[in-house]
């Protein structure tokens, strides 16, 4: 079991899903989360969170289809105490255990310290596209033109890992 010092992550219950909610917000200015050209309603979708002490510190939303398994939105409430880890570990033995194909998600140009991390726990870029944040930006129009570190949000980047079949 989990220590203090360790996240403990669960299946989202019916008691999180307000903590969900307002975690969504907070990131992405609504529940709704545009990628690839469609927007998708994430306050719903199963998932997972990690808490520490009993409190929610993270958490990861996906989508399943067609033996894909899809990271739709990832959070945590601090950085280098291994619950973004946690989260995708969890996710990776998932797909797994449903037999996927392959775990994917996108994240934009701007989010370098989210590039990093995916490729720390073993995912590689699949796709770069171009200009792809426009799309997504013509259906959900508060998203930034810039991120909070300056940099110009124009492009989505797709990281997969692939599973043995």
């Amino acid at each position: 079991m989990p220590s203090e010092s360790q996240p403990l992550v669960t299946p989202i219950g019916p008691d999180d899903r307000e903590w969900v909610a307002n975690i969504l917000v907070q990131e992405w200015t609504s529940t709704a989360v545009a990628r690839r050209g469609e927007l998708v309603e994430a306050a719903g979708l199963p998932g997972y969170v990690a808490r520490l002490g009993g409190r929610p510190v993270g958490l990861v939303l996906v989508d399943v289809r067609d033996r894909e398994y899809e990271v739709v939105a990832i959070s945590t409430t601090a950085q280098r105490r291994g619950i973004g880890r946690a989260l995708m570990e969890r996710c990776f033995a998932e797909a797994r255990a449903t037999a996927c194909r392959r775990v994917w998600l996108v994240t934009t140009n701007n989010n370098i310290a989210a590039i990093a991390f995916y490729q720390h726990v073993g995912m590689d870029l699949q796709a770069l596209h171009r200009h792809a944040v426009r799309m997504s930006r013509s259906l959900k129009p508060t998203i930034p033109l810039r991120g909070a570190t300056g940099v110009a949000i124009d492009h989505e980047l797709e990281f997969e890992l692939l599973l043995p079949s």
